[in-house]
């Protein structure tokens, strides 16, 4: 049986930045950010992020006996997807992914569904939002795979979007509609 996904609070912020960190270095083609300028690694800016209602991040815990705890005698976070809502007046009928990442000994069972599930679930208690919306490298087949077995379909192909020890590669969008109004 799969854990259930948790949302962060802010007191989890130290937690998610380990995770973070872990999964900048682990799997840097998959996110625009880098370790050295990441406001997810920011325990200021992340406490706030995760006290607010327009933000949420979806975690799963290391099952007991995995290994890692923290000084608190919490477990440390394996799986995670962020969400959040579009502000702006003209784009709030809006919400972007962001962040999903699974620790690489515990891919293939599921947990990024479970993650990515509790967030867009999330995003339908957000009155008026329409679309979620997202990106990933085109070199993250696993990911792709499951962002269309969820509904999300690619609209859209930014060359060279990201660019990684002189490498780069394109990022896909992707959009889910939530509802079939207007």
């Amino acid at each position: 049986m799969l854990p259930t996904p948790i949302r962060l609070q802010p007191s989890d912020a130290e937690r998610y930045t380990r995770l973070r960190l872990r999964m900048l270095l682990d799997a840097p083609r998959a996110f625009g950010a880098s370790p050295e300028a990441d406001k997810g690694l920011d325990l200021a800016h992340l406490r706030k992020t995760l006290a607010g209602d327009d933000h949420a991040i979806f975690a799963v815990e290391e099952p007991q006996g995995g290994g890692r705890v923290a000084a608190r005698g919490e477990a440390d976070l394996i799986a995670a997807a962020g969400i959040m809502r579009n502000t702006l007046p003209k784009f709030r009928h809006r919400a972007s992914i962001w962040g999903v990442f699974v620790e690489a000994t515990y891919r293939r069972r599921g947990l990024g569904r479970a993650v990515m599930t509790a967030a867009l679930d999330f995003a339908r208690t957000w009155p008026g939002v329409d679309y979620i919306d997202l990106g990933a490298s085109e070199r993250a087949d696993e990911a792709l795979r499951l962002y269309e077995s969820l509904g999300f379909v690619p609209w859209g192909r930014q060359p060279e979007a990201t660019d990684i020890d002189g490498r780069r590669y394109d990022e896909i969008h992707m959009t889910l509609r939530l509802t079939h109004s207007r």
